[in-house]
């Protein structure tokens, strides 16, 4: 009888042979352990940190839409006048587009105090809400007639001109184009920085 013959007659189990890796297997895995994450993604780990500043951020900033009938009963009721600490009156009449002016009255001294709901850019002479609602309007699509439907369903003061509305348009879509070339100059200067070459590939949408 032949060997094989006997091995398959008997209960003889053949061993299996455990592997211990190769002399390649080891040299691979150290290639693995290089630092491999690449500089769009070290950029999404810094901008996580945007996120813990967005907790901390102060809620008392910014703008809110506030019902107006609300917000004068509630105040006038608390409103000193600064000279004769007398009880003064809180009113407001609309100035341009958004933005409001409000006075406080005192009908005992004549003292008259005024107060605008939104500060003026600081590199023009055009109030932020007005810019802020045009561009807020401009990302979702809408121009004149969008703002001017808006502001009617939300019960809002009418909006600028239209002559207004276009002159503001045309310093945003400037102050668009600076911030878009400052953007990609700084990722390019942080890709070459990151992978340690200028042959970086680039891709774009069409947009």
């Amino acid at each position: 009888m032949s060997i094989k013959a006997q091995r398959r007659g008997s209960d003889y189990r053949r061993k299996r042979k455990r592997f211990h890796n190769n002399q390649y297997t080891r040299k691979v895995s150290d290639k693995l352990d290089v630092d491999c994450i690449s500089a769009s993604a070290k950029k999404l780990c810094k901008e996580s940190d945007l996120d813990k500043e967005v907790r901390n951020f102060n809620q008392s900033n910014g703008y809110r839409l506030i019902n107006m009938d609300i917000l004068l009963s509630e105040l006038s009721q608390y409103v000193t006048c600064p000279n004769c600490s007398t009880k003064a009156v809180l009113k407001e009449k609309i100035l341009y587009g958004l933005v409001s002016e409000f006075y406080v009255e005192c009908h005992s001294c004549s003292t008259l105090s005024t107060f605008k709901s939104s500060p003026v850019i600081a590199s023009g002479k055009d109030y932020e809400v007005n810019t802020r609602i045009t561009y807020a309007m401009r990302t979702v699509g809408q121009g004149f007639c969008g703002i001017k439907h808006f502001c009617t369903a939300m019960d809002l003061p009418p909006p600028v001109s239209q002559k207004a509305y276009e002159k503001i348009l045309r310093k945003i879509n400037l102050a668009t184009c600076e911030v878009a070339d400052d953007s990609m100059k700084n990722a390019a200067k942080e890709e070459i920085l990151a992978s340690g070459s200028n042959e970086i590939c680039v891709s774009g949408d069409g947009t």
